[in-house]
């Protein structure tokens, strides 16, 4: 009997190892201005971080903040980098060289990175970010500002291999972008709203021109283009499905 236990409790030690081991990790960027700006009042961003906190536990998916320099040192262990734009060109913190090289070659060898430049430079300067010269490296362009739409027009999804259905998200004005598969698209004129690209080894990067997506916004009673600055019931009802579908294609090889 002694013997069966002890078996048992080796098999059962096993398991929960190889388990524990297995378990995905998603890094939450805050190293570059995210949530320090005083465009809106900070309590804005209470649900945020509790909301991908939640999508992660839901899918098993364990939760690492980052608030130091991005590098390979740090991204080991991680299978999903998500970083959302600064909002504020006075908070903004530029992509570092190393953080460049570190996040480029994390894709290389199979990681999945979520990248969201917001528009308007007077909350992002484009150039001095440095977004570009990791997802130019993979085929995909964020341009300058795109002028003359209609606020909280939104944006839907298409049913693909990330996305079980048209899912409808809230853009109210976005950059151009370029390049890549298109994955979302804006409703009035078709502006591309995010693209991506999957290597053969199963790196992927998902480029988004804009960020109300990435800070779950948008309520199931919104109505598209009626814009009252920052009280407005945002259209687009499907963010949180939206960002955890995206994160579960993220994971999946």
């Amino acid at each position: 009997m002694k013997k069966i236990a002890l078996l048992l409790l080796m098999v059962l030690a096993t398991f929960f190892t190889a388990a524990f081991a297995q378990q995905k990790r998603l890094m939450f960027d805050l190293a570059h201005g995210q949530f320090q700006d005083v465009f809106v009042a900070p309590s804005y961003y209470d649900y945020v971080i509790p909301g991908y906190k939640e999508i992660l536990a839901r899918n098993g998916v364990e939760y690492v903040e980052n608030t130091e320099e991005i590098t390979t040192r740090s991204l080991k262990d991680i299978d999903v980098l998500l970083m959302l734009s600064p909002l504020a060109r006075s908070t903004q913190k530029p992509i570092t060289e190393t953080e460049k090289e570190a996040i480029t070659r994390f894709i290389r060898k199979g990681g999945s990175v979520i990248l969201m430049v917001d528009e308007e430079e007077h909350r992002v300067i484009l150039d001095e970010y440095g977004a570009n010269d990791i997802t130019k490296a993979f085929g995909i362009e964020i341009g300058d500002d795109i002028m003359g739409l209609p606020g909280n027009c939104g944006a839907v999804s298409f049913e693909n291999e990330i996305f079980g259905g048209r899912r409808e998200v809230p853009y109210s004005g976005s950059r151009h972008l370029k390049g890549g598969i298109p994955a979302s698209v804006c409703m009035e004129e078709g502006y591309l709203h995010a693209s991506y690209v999957k290597l053969k080894n199963g790196g992927k990067l998902y480029v988004i021109a804009e960020t109300m997506v990435g800070l779950l916004m948008g309520y199931p009673d919104g109505e598209r283009n009626v814009h009252k600055r920052m009280e407005t019931r945002w259209w687009g009802k499907d963010s949180r499905l939206y960002m955890e579908e995206l994160i579960k294609w993220c994971l999946t090889k």
